[in-house]
């Protein structure tokens, strides 16, 4: 029995689209394990929107976008974070460049950041 070039292409084809996937949803899993950590256990405070750029790729029909926000806690210095967010079109117009939001962050790792909403409220 011989392997043909076109079966072996299409076998090793086969084995980068799993290993993609595999990965994907580990770093997914990870994702959402960290957001859940965060929600638990981070500390909520006031931010403000530096940047908010769109990254060109889609979830679900809903852009994501990669945010830089200054976070001022209640305690301790002001620092910038940056998250990666998938948001609907209608908290995307409230969450404009200086526009105030709340977050949550995690106090041993101050990159891990995610919303909590749009607060305009909060000026």
């Amino acid at each position: 029995m011989e392997i043909t070039n076109r079966e072996f292409g299409a076998t090793i084809i086969l084995i980068c689209m799993i290993a993609y996937w595999g990965y994907s949803s580990i770093r997914k899993r990870i994702r959402e394990e960290r957001k859940r950590r965060i929600l638990k256990e981070g500390v909520e405070a006031n931010a403000t929107v530096l940047n908010i750029t769109p990254t060109g790729e889609y979830l679900n029909n809903q852009p994501e976008f990669q945010v830089k926000v200054k976070i001022k806690p209640e305690q301790g210095e002001d620092f910038v974070a940056e998250m990666t967010e998938v948001l609907c079109y209608s908290k995307y117009d409230k969450i404009r460049q200086g526009g105030q939001v709340l977050v949550k962050y995690d106090p041993e790792y101050y990159e891990r950041v995610i919303f909590l909403q749009a607060a305009e409220s909060l000026a």
